[in-house]
Order: structure tokens, then sequence, then C-alpha cells
């Protein structure tokens, strides 16, 4: 099934780059990225290792929106003197592997993203297509940036596993005066099927699907986290000092056209999941393989959809869904 899907996108992205004309060399370079991509889709169901966590992380995490950009720079403009004020540096902490650090690059001179992993900063490195982007080895807890250099630090799904305490004072020795900080977080997704014509039907299903998929999340993710997600970061919004902030958590959101694979690849992407999966494997070390694969949340999620959604026979490339990711938002202006 994976080397079936390969073979599709090679052959949609040798039809595309055809029309466009390009030269056999450009066509030959695009051609190798597109055979990168496909190794990693089959790494997502058939293999496991050292660089199979990064891997799944840089495919298929969610790339951050031009609408969650847009309400933070909003924010930024309101409290700054001039909206150029805030076109300088900006900060990614535990940036992962550029997702959010990417989405505000066309809005700064200059970005860093730092995060605690080598290998995080490494594929960052490796997928960055920007000269105003630079990835560094550093933590939340010593940002390695000067004393009020910074006009907007933004940390995406993750500062809810800082030392918070010591990463706001962090935060207010390296943010400029008037500079903002922007904290966000998603949960699972709201999963809605596109190959169901009966809107009743689709929204039973929808209904159905999403439950499942934020109880598997809640079961791998651990105590703290969910505290902090579920409650849509208001216990974070609670703990930040600052002259102005705001917290945004009813109407954004970030939607995408997805399949069967990229819902697995997703939850697979976790690093809670990996953990879980680790953890399942020590306790049931003697166990078969197939007691194992019964206590896998993917597995039992791509179960749940085929049978459910009535796609036995269909590829999981075609089994298509829209992802509806409600992200929440931590906004604030002169930290104290």
């Amino acid at each position: 099934m994976i080397i079936n899907y390969s073979d599709k996108i090679m052959k949609r992205e040798l039809a595309k780059f055809v029309e466009l004309d390009l030269t056999p060399q450009r066509l030959g370079q695009h051609l190798d990225k597109v055979r990168r991509t496909c190794d990693k889709y089959m790494m997502v169901l058939h293999a496991e290792g050292a660089n199979t966590e990064k891997l799944l992380y840089v495919e298929f995490r969610p790339k951050f929106q031009e609408c969650l950009v847009e309400r933070v720079l909003k924010f930024c403009n309101e409290h700054q003197e001039s909206e150029n004020d805030n076109q300088d540096l900006m900060v990614d902490v535990a940036c992962g592997s550029g997702q959010a650090t990417s989405a505000f690059q066309k809005y700064f001179k200059r970005i860093v993203g730092i995060d605690v992993s080598p290998n995080q900063i490494k594929e960052a490195r490796l997928a960055n297509e920007h000269d105003n982007i630079k990835y560094e080895v550093g933590t939340a807890e010593n940002i390695p940036l000067k004393q009020s250099s910074v006009n907007l630090l933004v940390s995406a799904t993750a500062c809810h596993r800082f030392d918070l305490g010591k990463f706001f004072t962090e935060g207010k020795r390296v943010i400029k005066p008037e500079g903002c900080m922007a904290l966000f977080c998603y949960n699972a997704p709201t999963i809605i099927p596109k190959n169901v014509k009966d809107l009743v039907r689709r929204q039973e299903l929808s209904d159905k699907t999403t439950s499942i998929l934020v109880k598997y999340h809640d079961i791998i993710n651990d105590e703290q986290s969910n505290v902090y997600q579920n409650g849509k970061y208001q216990d974070i919004y609670k703990k930040v000092r600052a002259e102005n902030k705001q917290w945004i958590t009813e109407d954004l959101v970030m939607k995408y056209e997805w399949n069967l694979v990229q819902l697995i690849g997703f939850l697979r992407s976790l690093a809670a999941y990996q953990e879980y999966m680790k953890m399942m494997k020590e306790e049931h070390k003697d166990a078969s393989e197939e007691v194992v694969k019964k206590r896998d949340r993917a597995v039992l999620l791509r179960n749940f959809v085929n049978r459910e959604w009535e796609m036995e026979e269909v590829k999981d490339e075609d089994v298509m869904m829209e992802a509806h990711f409600h992200v929440y938002v931590v906004l604030a202006n002169k930290l104290k």
C-alpha cells in the first residue's frame, strides 16, 4: 500500500513539473525531494529506530497557518508604537523542526529558532529555505540571545513542558521593553470524513472519530500536558505577568485536507505516542508482535476508521478527511 502511494506521488509530481517546463537539472532536484518524502511515508507504518520520531515530526505535524500569524501580529501592532517596531528579531523557543518558525518568515528581518534537541535542529536546518532564519541548540530557561534584543518571542505546543518561572524570567530578559510574547497550542483535531455523502452520517462519524482520537490523545499524553492543553492554556494565561495580555480560545481554527496516512502519521509524530509505545513494548517484551499491535493506538484508530467509515477496500491515501485544529493563544506585552 505504501509503495503504491509512493508511486502515486512520483507520477503526480512528475506531471506537475513537466507542465512547468523545468530544466532537467531542476526537475531532478525536485524529484529527489519527492523521493525523500516517499521514504518518510514508508517509515510511518514500517520503520523503527532513532530517526523515526524526528522524521514523523517533520512530515506530519501541521504547519501553522496565516490566520494564527495575523492574530499574533495584530496584537503586537496594537501594543507597539509603530508597526515597524516588530520587524527586527523573533525567537521561536522549542522550535522543533520549524513548523511555527517558518510561518513568520516574511514578517521579520531575522528569526532564530532554538530547541533542546540537536536532532530537531539538524532537521530544521536541512528543511530551511530562508536566509533570514537560523536554528540553534538552546533551552527555554537559557535562551542564547542578548538582553532586550527580541521583538517577539513565540513558543508552539511546548511551554507547558517548561519550568515556567525560569522561562518567564528569561523571556523578560531577552524581549525588548515594548516587545511581545505569544504562546500557543492545539489539542487533537476535529476529524470530518469527506468520502461520506450523507450529511447526518458524516456528522455521526465525525463525532465518533474525533472522540476516539481525543481519547487516545489523552491516554498517551502525560498528566501535566493534558491539564494545560485541555484547559486551553488558561493556567498559562493566569501565570503570565504583563501590562497587556490576551487569551484567545474560541475562533481561531486551522483547517487541513488530510488522508488516513496523514492522520495516523500525526498521531505517531507525538512524543507522547513514542513514549507510550516504548512503555508498551517494555511491559510486553515477551509477548508477540500481535499483542503489542492490539495496544497500539495508531493501529486501533486506523482499524476504527476503516471499519466505521466502511473503507476497508479503499487505500489509506484515498480515505479523505478534513482536520480542524482549534488553536489557543496567550499573548503578552511588556512583561513584568
